[in-house]
This record gives structure tokens, C-alpha cells and sequence, in this order.
């Protein structure tokens, strides 16, 4: 073997190298970010839809007992779903929140806040029986609650589908990146064996 041969062989190896070295560096970091934001989607997306559904389910607990003027509700189970909705809703903001997402909850936690004031006014604990304004007045600050919660969920929705196209996005770069990888050792492949049998060189 020649000695420009030798040059050739030990360069186009070089070029393999740093190309499949850059090419997995690059992959890998795709990689992190898809598996983030798969875990992003599982933590903050899927969990908190499980919250608001439970939300949803003793907020509607309380519209019904509110409607059918059930004493035996208020004094015996409303204090436990009142403890069970401020448990959620504190897992709730463990997440990561958008901008929108943390106003939206917010103006829940107030209302449901004003809810929880107002059924305190009414003594419905100790059996007091609703006036047809009292019930009103509760069944307006339950459907803000219901409306905030269909926000809630409407926008996990969103943001579900905005990282589902992240991820996409990000493994389509990692195809292409090893596309590209596979053709360009194709190509430093033949450019050796070109430069080796007809590139002449000096004898060692």
C-alpha cells in the first residue's frame, strides 16, 4: 500500500468516525427530548385529565345534592368531598402549568373558595333547609365550576396534541439524521477506494 494510500485509508476512517460520533450525539439528544416529552404528556397531561375528572365527579356530586335539597348530604359527606377537591386541587399545582392553565385553575380555586363561603353562610351543615335564592346562588358558583373545569380539560387536550407533534417532529430529525449518516459513509467509502486504486502514490 502506497504511502498516499495509507493517508487516504487512516483519513476517510477519521471522517467515519467524527460523522457516526456527531450522528449519535445528535440522535441522543433527540432522543432525551422525545422521551421528556413523553413523560411530559404521561405526568402532566394524562394524570391531571384523571384530576379533573375526579373534580369533575364531586363538583357534580354537589350540583345534584344542591338540586334535589338533600340535607343528609351537607351534613354528613359535603365536608369530605370539600377536603377531597382542595387535595386535588394541590396535586393539581404540583404539575407544570401553562400560563393559561394556572389562571384557569386559579379562578377555580376561588370560586370554589366563594362556594365553600357561602355554604358555611347557609349553615347547610347543620341541616339548615335552601331558600330558592340560596340554591340559585350555589348552582351559579357550581356551573363556573364546571365551565372552568371543561377549560381545564380542553386545554390538556391541546397541549397533549402540541407534544405528540414535538415528539414527532423530533423523531423524524432522528431518520434523518441516520439517512444522512448511512449516505455519507456510503460516500467516504467509495471516495477511499477511488483515491486508493486510481489516485497513484509513492512507494514506501
Amino acid at each position: 500500500m502506497t504511502l498516499t494510500s495509507k493517508f487516504v485509508f487512516v483519513f476517510g476512517l477519521l471522517c467515519a468516525f467524527l460523522l457516526i460520533l456527531f450522528s449519535g450525539q445528535a440522535n441522543l439528544r433527540h432522543f432525551e427530548k422525545i422521551q421528556s416529552s413523553i413523560e411530559e404528556i404521561y405526568e402532566d397531561r394524562l394524570v391531571v385529565n384523571g384530576i379533573i375528572f375526579d373534580l369533575s365527579s364531586l363538583v357534580y356530586r354537589k350540583e345534584i345534592a344542591n338540586i334535589s335539597g338533600d340535607k343528609t348530604f351537607y351534613a354528613r359527606i359535603n365536608a369530605s368531598i370539600n377536603t377531597q377537591i382542595a387535595n386535588h386541587l394541590r396535586a393539581f399545582r404540583a404539575t407544570r402549568l401553562t400560563p393559561s392553565e394556572a389562571k384557569t385553575l386559579n379562578r377555580f380555586s376561588e370560586d370554589f373558595e366563594d362556594l365553600h363561603a357561602r355554604e358555611e353562610e347557609f349553615h347547610l351543615s347543620s341541616g339548615h333547609h335552601l331558600t330558592p335564592i340560596e340554591a340559585k346562588t350555589l348552582s351559579n358558583k357550581i356551573n363556573s365550576l364546571h365551565q372552568e373545569l371543561k377549560i381545564l380539560s380542553e386545554i390538556q387536550l391541546s397541549e397533549g396534541k402540541l407534544k405528540m407533534i414535538i415528539s414527532t417532529t423530533r423523531s423524524e430529525k432522528m431518520n434523518t439524521f441516520a439517512r444522512v449518516e448511512n449516505y455519507m459513509l456510503v460516500i467516504i467509502f467509495i471516495l477511499i477506494l477511488v483515491l486508493i486504486f486510481f489516485v497513484p502514490g509513492s512507494k514506501d
